[in-house]
């Protein structure tokens, strides 16, 4: 039998440079938190559904990595590094209880901090919105893991519990390179929160499965918490399949039954109420805010913007283009989809209940 050698690479072939998206999708899966099975502390009040599939031991359905996640996590360790140089303390502290572990990223003594890298619209949020209740969740199960001496770090001895006092939480922009810190003295109450937030996950679990524990995403194309979640196509099933290209009508695999279809058409009527009278009321604040700015106890306000600029008049150039016998430069888009939802009326069994 003739060995058949396989064919040698080209010279364009070897000079290719490696795809650095290919390496980062093999990094993440090779990585601790995506083989974990155990609840890491910065799930704690994300989503419960996410966290039952953990604790049932459930096969991740959805694995993908973004670049821009990968570049987060790699400025996110040299931010750390930075701090430990700078100031001391320890980095990455290994923790570990029964029921959740993780990694305190930054532990100076008495202060535990935790560091978010941000994009712009996720730092601008925490500066209007404040700390989501899960980050400090996460950041105060880390105090309580410490001073209970459920560690799982070499560099501290094992079962000895340290001096926490203070949590903070830091976040940085990506974008800009701005951070901000948010303080708080330790709370005992506030991880016994986050510790009962898990043990009911836990109990449900074990009484009757995964798929007892409600979601607090809206799901995949609403809710980002969903679109990137591991367990994503498990928890609302398969995408649903266009019969035909570019086709946009197919129904959403949020709805599944008639009664999901009836309760999200009386959802939308309700919330379409609430926004109307919550842009009312927002306006009617905006104006009696014009022309103040600075502090307001806890908030600050300042305006932007208002000058003038310069910019394309769309229907002057078309007429212009016209006038000159030139063709009107045109590209085929997709029109929005609209709703309306509408009042039906009383039935007829309601207005003869009425006229008896």
């Amino acid at each position: 039998m003739t060995a058949v050698l396989p064919a040698r690479p080209s010279a364009a072939e070897r000079r290719a440079a490696p795809s650095l998206a290919a390496a980062v999708r093999e990094l993440d899966r090779r990585r601790a938190r995506s083989r974990q099975r155990m609840i890491g502390a910065s799930e704690l009040g994300e989503c419960r559904r996410r966290a039952a599939y953990r604790v049932a031991r459930r096969r991740p359905t959805n694995t993908r990595t973004g670049l821009q996640a990968f570049l987060g996590t790699e400025l996110h360790r040299g931010v750390l590094r930075t701090l430990r140089r700078q100031y001391g303390g320890l980095t990455e502290v290994g923790l570990r209880g029964d029921q959740v572990k993780g990694r305190c990223d930054w532990w100076h003594a008495p202060v535990v901090e935790d560091l978010k890298t941000a994009s712009r619209f996720g730092f601008e949020r925490v500066l209007t919105r404040g700390v989501p209740t899960k980050h400090w969740f996460q950041v105060a199960v880390y105090a309580w893991l410490l001073r209970t001496g459920q560690t799982s770090d070499r560099r501290l001895p094992p079962g000895v519990g340290q001096d926490v006092e203070g949590l903070r939480i830091r976040y940085l922009s990506r974008d800009s390179g701005e951070d901000v810190v948010f303080e708080a003295d330790h709370d005992p109450a506030l991880a016994a929160e986050a510790i009962m937030w898990l043990s009911d996950v836990y109990a449900t679990v074990d009484a009757n499965g995964p798929e007892a524990v409600p979601r607090d995403g809206f799901g995949p194309g609403v809710d980002g918490m969903c679109d990137w979640c591991p367990f994503l196509d498990l928890c609302w099933g398969p995408p649903v399949e266009a019969e035909t290209e570019g086709d946009v009508s197919r129904q959403s695999r949020l709805t599944v039954t008639d009664q999901d279809y009836v309760q999200a058409v009386h959802d939308y009527d309700t919330w379409r109420a609430a926004e109307s009278e919550a842009r009312r009321n927002k306006e009617y604040a905006r104006e009696r805010l014009r022309g103040r700015s600075g502090p307001a106890d806890d908030l600050h306000c300042e305006w932007s913007g208002g000058s003038l600029r310069t910019q394309v008049d769309k229907d002057a150039a078309v007429e212009r283009l016209v006038d000159l016998g030139e063709e009107v430069p045109t590209r085929r888009a997709r029109s929005p989809q609209t709703i309306r939802v509408t009042r039906t009326g009383a039935r007829a069994e309601g207005r003869s209940d009425a006229a008896a």
